[in-house]
């Protein structure tokens, strides 16, 4: 990065070098355009008993940088979960077995880490995976 910002460096230094004695000010502008980039990543490090009914299924980890903010969306198979309740933090889903719900949103950008637990519902945890996406608004 350092060897990129060089060469406009240097070009700014001759420029204002070369500036005439009367002039009062010079001006320049700089754009840079990041791209939109968001990750979630669940670890199942710590999973177990938890307070109470509650089964700890880990950490989940979120990076977006999207102005707009993000949602993580939880999917499972269709037909399964029906009455379980997902927290991640202080928020929580209760799931209808539709296979796919809004698990939380954030306002903006952000990195964080969330405990994330499960309270089964009547059936139990009759699937073997549950999946994690993030989503840029």
């Amino acid at each position: 990065m350092l060897q990129k910002c060089a060469p406009a460096a240097l070009a700014c230094a001759l420029v204002m070098a070369s500036a005439p004695a009367g002039a009062e000010s010079l001006n320049f502008n700089l754009r840079a355009t990041v791209p939109v980039s968001c990750f979630v990543r669940h670890t199942a490090a710590g999973a177990g008993p938890s307070a109470g009914a509650a089964v700890a299924l880990g950490q989940i980890n979120e990076f977006c940088n999207a102005p707009g903010g993000y949602e993580v969306v939880v999917s499972y198979a269709p037909g399964t979960l029906r009455g379980a309740v997902l927290s991640v933090g202080n928020e929580q889903v209760v799931l209808n077995g539709s296979g796919q719900a809004v698990l939380s949103r954030a306002q903006g950008p952000r990195i964080r880490e969330r405990a994330l637990t499960a309270l089964p519902g009547a059936g139990g945890f009759d699937t073997d995976r549950i999946d994690f996406r993030i989503q840029p608004l």
